[in-house]
């Protein structure tokens, strides 16, 4: 029962706009009362059919340099401001959830 609340917030949250794994993680435990490890959160979000990688961000560690955090969108923010997006290919979109277009991109 537990997997099936964390699975409703997150498709909840990510709603709105596209979201990190760091940033759903943080989300979850500071709005449920257990939360969740990043294990079963990452399990959550790569079998839940309603929700897609769609791509990856940057970070730096002090110690580890970089590494990379997957971003998530559900299947209908994808539909819904996005609709020729193809599963597999990364989506570029601002901090306001604006999804970002080849023409923009080359703009700068």
């Amino acid at each position: 029962m537990k997997t099936v609340r964390i699975r409703e917030k997150i498709k909840k949250f990510l709603s709105e706009r596209p979201r990190n794994t760091a940033e759903i993680l943080e989300h979850i435990n500071s709005t449920m009362r257990h939360g969740t490890t990043s294990q079963q959160l990452g399990n959550v979000l790569s079998k839940d059919k309603d929700i897609v990688k769609v791509g990856y961000i940057k970070r730096s560690g002090i110690l580890s340099g970089g590494y990379d955090i997957c971003e998530w969108a559900t299947r209908i923010w994808v539909s819904e401001n996005c609709p020729d997006w193809q599963e597999g290919q990364p989506l570029l979109v601002d901090s306001e959830g604006k999804v970002l277009t080849k023409d923009l991109i080359r703009r700068g």
